[in-house]
């Protein structure tokens, strides 16, 4: 017979949003469960260990200087942060060539990176036209709702191949599903969330500046030891019944009985729970269709971080390779050296139908071709193709195709009954990122302590 258990409130998912929900609610003095469908904490955040002990994130890995909540939470956990690094040359592959390159305008034609400039500031002036917690409510909300990225970037004024190739690949990295299948509407909150589109792509003052000692992980482990018993692994719901007082949450070999709920799986994921009463038609249809794309990550790990000492930062970029983007994802100790390489999309999916040996063997001669012969005998190489993770279906975060924001967002975070929802996808600042579901989790918290 299942374990039955008594409590305020079950939280559904022990990602940040889930654990932070339940820290919150604990410290707001309600007894909480955590049910987590994967053998481990963390959610879309999977921090490994090498043989040496070194921690690399498979996962989510980066802070942006204003992520603010998840510093808090560093800090309270006594994890220290560090820089990513960014010295030496960065690299752009342009139909063979290799540019090298200092801060963020790579060596492409001056017309090239004024389209880029121009493109970017357009963005950044009608992202401010979207208000944070209500972008559905935009005074053009409609008609940016009703296109697409893609069209958008074919109007975008981006003419050259390389500069639209660039961005193409920059938006992908975003959102990692189809630009066709992406609301212009949804880029523009994204960029609204973070200030400007120029922090979503950078590194130094933007969304890659800052990696935690011990590895995005660690915090989530701490988190959930500071919760005790009340995280319980390999459980994942299968239902939640919803009584006049109550609500039954079902999982193989618990059954909790509480007042409330937070459900913070990804939106698809919530479609997996069985709902009594069920959700309605318009709640399906969001989660449904609020997807995560395809995006894999692959971390190549070598004795020392070589690529410094012959002058170059790690991070590279080629469109539509094996290794579209890469980042010195290395230990703030330097040692291993760790090369963290990135697809998105369509690539991600062309490359993941090749065998394991040929995709290690791609990865590695285009390593090789950028920054010389020692990247071909890497000590380690751990694959992540996110959109194959039963418990995850996709990073980084889901993508609202055109039609979706203005026809069922404010049901994101809208409660359902005694069910409430959180997830990075349900923020508005940070949203999509860590520190994105750090905030809904605690949001979600706040909406219990406040009814109760």
């Amino acid at each position: 017979m299942p374990e039955r258990i008594d409590v305020d409130v079950c939280v559904v998912g022990a990602g940040y949003a889930g654990l932070s929900a339940a820290l919150r609610l604990h410290q707001g003095g309600k007894s909480v469960v955590v049910l987590e469908a994967r053998p481990r904490v963390g959610g879309r955040i999977w921090t490994e260990h090498l043989s040496d002990g070194s921690a690399v994130d498979r996962g989510g890995a980066w802070l942006a200087p204003r992520h603010h909540a998840m510093f808090e939470l560093a800090r309270a956990f006594s994890v220290t942060t560090y820089k990513t690094w960014v010295d030496g040359a960065h690299l752009l592959v342009d139909e063979g060539r290799m540019l090298r390159y200092r801060g963020l305008i790579p060596k492409i034609s001056p017309l090239a990176v004024a389209t880029i400039a121009l493109a970017q500031a357009r963005l950044d002036w009608a992202s401010k036209r979207v208000p944070l917690d209500a972008p559905w409510t935009a005074r053009r909300a409609q008609a940016w709702d009703s296109r697409s990225v893609a069209s958008w970037l074919y109007r975008s004024g981006i003419s050259t191949t390389i500069a639209r190739d660039l961005f193409d690949m920059a938006l992908r990295g975003l959102f990692t599903g189809n630009l066709d299948d992406t609301s212009y509407l949804h880029l523009l909150f994204l960029i609204r969330a973070h200030g400007s589109i120029n922090r979503l792509f950078s590194i130094k003052g933007g969304a890659q500046e800052n990696l935690m000692e011990g590895g995005a992980g660690l915090i989530a482990t701490r988190m959930a030891e500071s919760l005790g018993d009340a995280v319980r692994l390999a459980q994942p719901v299968r239902s939640i019944t919803q009584h006049k007082d109550h609500l039954d949450v079902a999982a193989p070999d618990i059954t909790v009985s509480a007042r409330h709920a937070v459900v913070s799986v990804p939106p698809a994921l919530a479609l997996e729970i069985a709902f009594d009463p069920i959700l309605p038609p318009d709640r399906r249809a969001l989660y449904a269709s609020a997807t995560a794309g395809p995006e894999s990550k692959t971390l190549v790990v070598y004795d020392e971080p070589f690529w410094r000492t012959e002058g170059f930062s790690g991070q590279s970029a080629e469109p539509g390779s094996a290794a579209e983007v890469t980042i010195d994802a290395s230990p703030a100790s330097g040692k291993p050296g760790v090369i963290a390489s990135f697809t998105f999309g369509h690539v991600a999916e062309r490359v993941a139908k090749l065998d394991e040996a040929q995709r290690r063997r791609a990865v590695l001669d285009t390593l090789m071709a950028r920054f010389g012969a020692p990247a071909g005998s890497p000590v380690g190489f751990i694959e992540t193709a996110w959109w194959t993770e039963p418990w995850t279906r996709g990073c980084s975060m889901a993508h609202f195709p055109p039609g979706l924001l203005t026809r069922h967002g404010p049901l994101l975070r809208a409660p359902f009954g005694q069910v409430h929802w959180a997830g990075t996808e349900t923020s508005t600042r940070s949203h999509g990122a860590i520190d994105g579901a750090v905030l809904s989790g605690q949001r979600a918290a706040a909406e219990i302590l406040d009814r109760t």
